[in-house]
């Protein structure tokens, strides 16, 4: 691995334990093209989440706008170790730069919305954003995303990982004075905002978690259904952390306030060994 490649593993070791984990059961040859993704997504992420002014936020995405638009033109791009990283896997691999800018707009929407996102509107985002990761990993391994199987289980894995990912992040989130659950679901479970916000538990919450945590397990049930190739393993282990993440929201009572929600297990990695054997998740 190159000199900017292993600085994306570093940042994705120290900012995004489930991709971390998935890379370290990648084949060695792809392990740099995932690095690099991975990364981007994580620069995305933190734009997104962890610059206080939206502004500011916007402004960071439209620089990797830029960049991947850069990229795209194979000319010179701006020096930047993640850049690098991502350039040469595009060259080497044939990325897609519309799946990475359809990554940004998923973000820059996230960031300027003020509002709970309507159900369509929370699962166009998660096929912007988690699904095209998934997609642009295939690319990494040589496979085609656009294949059948691939496009549906991409699609249903992205939408699950999301979706546990929002109710895992949802005390996080009102944090920062930020809804991300679909409206529709706050809505049925009685869900009251301000005490949300206020970060006030309330059982209401709990019934719109288990909501999208079912949710979730139908998409993984659906995606069990494919026949997925043994070289999708970004795809299958992203499934499998899914699955553990919901096997502790399920252990939880889907209560957020329970640290079990959030808490980084040790032996997760030795429990993704079967699925990276098998692809069974």
């Amino acid at each position: 691995m190159s000199a900017h490649d292993d600085y994306c593993l570093t940042q994705v070791r120290q900012g995004d334990r489930d991709r971390y984990l998935a890379l370290l059961f990648s084949p060695a040859e792809a392990r740099g093209g995932l690095a690099a993704i991975a990364a981007f997504n994580l620069e995305l992420a933190r734009a997104a989440s962890e610059i206080s002014e939206s502004m500011l936020g916007l402004v960071r995405l439209q620089w990797w706008r830029d960049s991947v638009e850069e990229i795209r033109a194979g000319g010179v791009t701006r020096r930047h170790p993640v850049v690098d990283a991502l350039s040469a896997a595009t060259r080497e691999r044939r990325l897609s730069a519309e799946r990475m800018l359809a990554m940004i707009a998923g973000k820059e929407e996230e960031l300027e919305s003020a509002e709970a996102p309507s159900q369509a509107a929370f699962d166009a985002r998660a096929d912007a954003t988690a699904a095209n990761l998934i997609r642009l990993s295939l690319e990494v391994v040589g496979l085609d995303p656009r294949e059948t199987d691939l496009a549906a289980a991409s699609a249903e894995i992205g939408l699950a990982y999301a979706s546990v990912g929002c109710a895992r992040s949802v005390l996080l989130d009102a944090r920062r004075r930020k809804v991300r659950l679909p409206v529709e679901r706050l809505a049925e479970a009685g869900v009251d905002l301000d005490a949300l916000l206020d970060l006030r538990p309330q059982p209401a919450l709990q019934a719109c978690l288990r909501s999208l945590a079912e949710q979730a397990e139908r998409q993984l049930e659906a995606a069990r259904q494919r026949r997925l190739p043994r070289r999708a393993k970004p795809l299958t282990l992203t499934a499998r952390l899914t699955a553990l993440h919901l096997e502790r929201l399920r252990r939880a009572a889907y209560d957020p306030f329970d640290p079990r929600v959030v808490e980084a297990v040790p032996s997760d990695v030795w429990r993704l060994l079967p699925t990276a054997i098998t692809n069974r998740f």
